[in-house]
């Protein structure tokens, strides 16, 4: 899987996007995020400081989705998620938002391997175009 470079700007340029998360019984969550980082080119780093449900459903089932968008440009990313509370990728993320974000509360951070891309862009050439995948 690779971001490419043109939405890996677009991500910086969005202070807020939705992520959703799902539990082992179908029912949906979903919640907004604005500490979120692309670490390299199929993983994305999301902060946890308010995550109850969200926690829950990514320790029940790993499958979660980012809706990212500007006026009418946008993009939803699917993928795989591991909730880390300690260890080395807690510790980095921790320091990178720490240094943004000096008085944040971090409790963990969800790392998102990312499967897919897909353009949210309503339009009839764009609306459900895959635009990145592992395959």
């Amino acid at each position: 899987m690779k971001i490419t470079e043109e939405i890996k700007e677009f991500f910086k340029s969005i202070p807020i996007m939705a992520f959703s998360t799902v539990n082992n019984e179908g029912i949906p969550n979903v919640v907004i995020i604005g500490s979120k980082k692309i670490v390299n080119d199929d993983t994305i780093w999301v902060i946890d400081t308010f995550f109850n449900k969200t926690k829950e459903n990514i320790l029940q089932n790993n499958k979660v989705s980012i809706a990212l968008w500007q006026g009418l440009k946008g993009y939803q990313i699917k993928g795989s998620s591991i909730y880390h509370s300690n260890g080395k990728t807690f510790d980095d993320a921790k320091n990178w938002i720490l240094q943004l974000k000096p008085q944040k509360i971090v409790k963990g951070v969800v790392e998102i391997k990312v499967s897919v891309i897909f353009s949210i862009t309503p339009s009839y050439e764009e609306a459900g175009k895959k635009v990145a995948s592992n395959s």
